[in-house]
């Protein structure tokens, strides 16, 4: 566009000692250094620093919501004074400029000390996450290279990644259309120059600027019309036909109603004298800086009801009532807040159970332990009632319970294999007892299982009965003097050989007391002590170890 002269200039489409706010388009003065409607500071070292740190990430700031974007070193920074946390709301090119938790944001998320896909601990020079095995810095993610497949787990937000797949091949697919040519660049514009420098505006510049903002007013107005507007004259009629009830029985039942409106002697109303007071202060005052930097302190410390008091009392003073949009969301802020952590203790309790239900222990408890005491806290007041100790001691309860299964399963894997080779090798009696040490050693629930112990041990019983040879003819009794005597030296026999630890040479002469000789000259518990024998035989068979020469 060329230039015009300044010469030739009309009437502004502004007063002299108005303009534009760069940032909201509303009117203001010349001369002041602080938009009163956005709040926004007009000083040269402000707007400088705010654009040197222009980039593509954008946070969503309830003071400044159309702010514009700040570089990844940015965020970083705000992350180190505290100020960007997990629950504070980002996009930028790793999210696909979509709105979402920095906790959640990809090449973000590690510097606020967690992985954006499976919220495990992760460090800022990590690439690949420790837990998932997937990219920390990229939206669908890659696993490592390398890595097997079973490794790589569940994303916790697995249909918005499929989501993000299909949109990635569906934009691979796509035919690229043909490169336009460039446009021409247009000429350089001035630089910008202080706010209370007075510049005369040509007639054009000011009628374009003035159909801009008059085209901007009827779109804000068409947008709000499209919602549809009560009929004059039945708002009128709604109102006072509400109101007039009301000030007539205040009139009559509340005292000294009358004094409000001042009433004079002869019948008439006389305004209220007028108050001297100092003037207001003014947003370039610097006491209006001062207390604005105190709520912004005690915002960024999250006292919200004292920067609240502190805009009630900006506003008494200067009646902006630019104030109160902030200070209604600062009233919403502790619920919103109380709500979006109570999202996030939920959805990380959520998965916890999950991995929990599928026996990865591990990971549910490391979801546990990244629950600070504070959290923990927050979970147990009263409105919420939820305890986390107890459910990560559930957890721990859960784990050493299946490790405990596990266990027992291995053994009864391992019986079972040495009973099956003593049956194969025809070794009926031994496959019999270690069948039935079996059954006296683990629960019935879980030898089920695997096989039908009774059944199988009624088998082997018929097997061992039917290739059992006739029992000799019994000789003819002795006298009961010696048949003690022979049965004594027997009992002794075994006992001396079952102190060298030769117990199947014992288990012989014991069974041999049992066959030779009648029941009344059995020693006591000579069947405990042959089940005794046996247990300790068997024992060392299944250790391996060999009886001694």
């Amino acid at each position: 566009m060329a230039e015009t002269d300044d010469s030739s200039s009309d009437q502004p489409a502004w007063k002299g000692d108005e303009a534009p706010c760069v940032y909201c388009g509303q009117v203001i003065e010349r001369s002041s250094d602080r938009c009163p409607h956005c709040l926004t500071s007009f000083s040269f070292a402000v707007r400088q620093a705010s654009r040197e740190t222009v980039g593509d990430w954008y946070y969503l700031d309830p003071r400044n919501p159309s702010g514009r974007g700040v570089t990844f070193e940015t965020l970083i920074k705000m992350i180190e004074k505290g100020r960007l946390k997990a629950d504070s709301i980002v996009r930028g090119p790793t999210t696909h400029h979509d709105w979402t938790y920095a906790g959640e944001a990809p090449r973000l998320a590690k510097y606020l000390g967690m992985c954006p896909h499976c919220f495990a601990e992760a460090k800022p020079e990590e690439t690949f996450c420790t837990s998932c095995q997937l990219n920390m810095n990229a939206r669908p993610a890659a696993p490592r290279p390398g890595i097997p497949p079973e490794l790589v787990k569940d994303l916790f937000h697995k249909a918005a990644y499929e989501m993000e797949e299909k949109l990635a091949e569906a934009a691979a697919e796509t035919v690229e259309a043909p490169v336009a040519a460039p446009a021409p660049t247009p000429p350089p514009e001035p630089a910008l120059r202080p706010a209370t420098w007075r510049e005369p505006t040509p007639s054009v510049t000011a009628a374009a600027a003035a159909a801009a903002v008059a085209e901007r007013k009827s779109r804000i107005v068409a947008a709000a019309g499209r919602r549809g507007r009560p009929k004059l004259w039945l708002v009128i009629i709604l109102t006072w036909g509400t109101l007039l009830p009301i000030l007539v029985l205040g009139y009559f039942f509340i005292p000294d109603v009358e004094n409000w409106f001042h009433t004079a002697p002869g019948g008439g109303t006389t305004p209220a004298p007028p108050e001297i007071s100092d003037p207001p202060p003014k947003p370039g005052d610097a006491w209006f800086q001062n207390q604005l930097a105190e709520a912004d302190k005690a915002e960024q410390a999250k006292d919200y009801a004292r920067t609240i008091r502190i805009l009630r009392t900006i506003l008494e003073k200067t009646g902006d009532e630019s104030l109160r949009v902030r200070i209604e969301a600062l009233q919403r802020k502790p619920r919103e807040e109380r709500k979006a952590r109570l999202d996030k203790l939920g959805r990380r309790l959520v998965m916890a159970r999950q991995f929990a239900a599928n026996h990865q222990y591990e990971d549910a408890l490391a979801i546990f332990r990244n629950i600070g005491r504070e959290d923990r806290s927050f979970l147990a007041s009263p409105n919420i009632a939820v305890d986390v100790d107890k459910m990560e001691e559930e957890v721990r309860a859960d784990q050493a319970r299946y490790a405990k299964q596990q266990k027992q399963q291995q053994q009864l894997t391992a019986m079972l294999d040495q009973a099956a080779d003593l049956r194969e090798s025809k070794k009926l009696a031994e496959a019999l007892s270690a069948y039935m040490q079996i059954g006296n050693t683990f629960p019935e629930k879980l030898v089920k299982k695997h096989i039908d112990l009774a059944a199988t041990i009624k088998e082997l019983q018929t097997q061992m009965d039917a290739i059992t040879p006739p029992e000799p003819p019994k000789p003819p009794p002795k006298p009961p003097d010696e048949t003690a005597k022979a049965v004594a030296d027997l009992l002794a026999a075994a006992a001396a050989l079952e102190k060298q630890e030769k117990f199947a040479e014992a288990l012989a002469k014991l069974e041999e007391i049992k066959t030779k000789f009648e029941q009344t000259f059995w020693p006591d518990a000579l069947e405990d002590r042959i089940q005794q024998v046996k247990a300790k035989k068997e024992a060392l068979q299944f250790f391996g170890i060999d009886a001694p020469k």
